[in-house]
């Protein structure tokens, strides 16, 4: 069994975004991680200054809840891996798929 100390941090390269329409993948994207986590950071920043209230700034204030670093305490713990699927939204009616994984 191997301690804690022996165990590598996971560390994500990216997120890939997958948006399929009518059954065909319409976009692919991979945002390198580090562009990730510097947009949360702003985006955190940017809600915590935000005085006044609309969709933009609600939306901004719920990143005050996302905790990446609980999620790389379950990578590194074993209770996730990669790649680890952070949303998927399907939306029958208008015949889209999204999903977001982080890799």
């Amino acid at each position: 069994m191997e301690s804690k100390q022996n165990i590598k941090p996971i560390k994500p390269k990216g997120i890939r975004i997958e948006i399929t329409e009518n059954g065909v993948l319409t976009t692919n994207v991979r945002v390198p991680y580090f562009v990730v986590k510097m947009g949360m950071k702003f985006g955190q920043m940017a809600a915590d200054s935000s005085k006044k209230k609309g969709s933009v700034e609600d939306e901004l204030e719920r990143l005050k809840d996302v905790d990446m670093d609980a999620i790389f305490e379950a990578l590194n713990s074993g209770e996730l891996t990669l790649p680890c699927l952070l949303v998927e939204v399907d939306e029958p009616d208008k015949n889209q798929h999204v999903k977001i994984t982080l890799e």
